[in-house]
């Protein structure tokens, strides 16, 4: 990545600070954080992409049945408009946790 970006510069005769980072939007990435952040340099988190496979459901099924799960208490809330900190929440801190731990100050 950093060797196509000298390529790239060096032929427009330019230089440009920028950072190398990476969206999160499984678990398992949230989990191996501190693995991805010895590349990366920044972490943005995919919460709707974290929200479908933390949950199991497709957020372009979930107009089906989410609103009669939210009626009948089955969710407090629609996951997919207010993050669910219990769960979802929880990746997020644990991604930014870890790759934290790994990126030096």
């Amino acid at each position: 990545m950093r060797r196509v970006a000298a390529e790239v510069f060096g032929k427009a005769n330019l230089k440009v600070e920028y950072l190398v980072g990476t969206m999160i939007e499984l678990p398992r990435a949230a989990l191996t954080a501190d693995r991805i952040a010895e590349v990366a340099e920044f972490f943005s988190f995919g919460t709707n992409d974290l929200t479908q496979t933390t949950y199991g459901i497709s957020r372009d099924d979930s107009g089906k049945f989410l609103p009669f799960y939210v009626e009948n208490r089955i969710f407090k809330d629609d996951p997919f408009q207010v993050l669910d900190q219990e769960g979802v929440g929880q990746l997020v801190q644990m991604g930014t946790d870890r790759g934290r731990k790994t990126r030096p100050n």
